[in-house]
């Protein structure tokens, strides 16, 4: 299980680092093929805690942005101590039917309506609703992406003033669920060496992903990325029958 874990978890930083999606949006439904999602979303803390946390002190003179989404960070936040504990209440099997549904609802996102969330980006009192599904989402299932990602593109926001943006939020949202889990008891002394081992692949593989974005084309790895999550999408489906 080490073996396969590290190699979703490097696969995942690699993706990320070519393409700016998110790692657990990779890692998290990898994981969830060979484990309990439960598992799978406490055994991505550390590695989300720590490239989300390069990025942010990376782009740290964009820090002001901040303070028009204190609305979608707050009930972000409140939300990820709210989602987490649905790991404990909620069946494995409805959990990965909540993967799917998320996961399956980026992918329409993606294919046919990229700016549907565009509405609210100049609508401050939409940041409330908005972020706590994010939070309980992340919660619940260690994926926010497909929330957070277009409220900040419909917000205007792009390159690094983007990517700090993200980072930020999944940075509170990940550290508001590793309160709830450390509070409900899951992270348990072999979970949290086995994240804390993942932590290096995920920094290393976040890196060399960077590097290779200048040298392949996106267009090709955006495919391959799709094509993967097609397919976690379709074992998620099988599982859930």
């Amino acid at each position: 299980m080490l073996l396969a874990v590290l190699a979703a978890i490097s696969l995942g930083a690699l993706l990320k680092g070519m393409t700016g999606l998110g790692l657990p949006l990779f890692a998290v439904p990898a994981l969830a093929m060979i484990t309990s999602v439960e598992e799978a979303v406490v055994l991505m803390i550390f590695p989300s805690i720590g490239s989300n946390l390069w990025l942010v002190v990376n782009h740290w003179q964009h820090r002001n942005l901040l303070r028009d989404h204190l609305p979608f960070l707050t009930a972000g936040f409140v939300g990820g101590l709210l989602g987490t504990g649905l790991l404990v209440l909620f069946s494995d099997q409805t959990l990965k039917l909540l993967l799917a549904i998320w996961l399956g609802l980026y992918l329409l996102q993606y294919f046919f309506n990229r700016g549907g969330l565009g509405f609210f980006g100049a609508n401050k009192i939409a940041g409330y609703p908005l972020g706590l599904a994010a939070g309980t989402i992340q919660g619940a299932t260690g994926i926010s992406a497909q929330v957070v990602a277009p409220y900040y593109h419909a917000c205007g926001l792009v390159r690094a003033p983007y990517a700090f943006a993200v980072a930020f939020t999944f940075l509170i949202f990940t550290l508001a669920q590793s309160g709830a889990m450390a509070n409900l008891q899951l992270l348990t002394p072999g979970r949290v060496q086995l994240s804390l081992l993942a932590l290096v692949p995920a920094l290393v593989f976040t890196r060399v992903g960077i590097s290779m974005s200048h040298k392949i084309s996106v267009t090709i790895f955006n495919r391959i990325l799709l094509a993967t999550f097609v397919v976690m999408e379709l074992k998620l489906i099988i599982d859930i029958l």
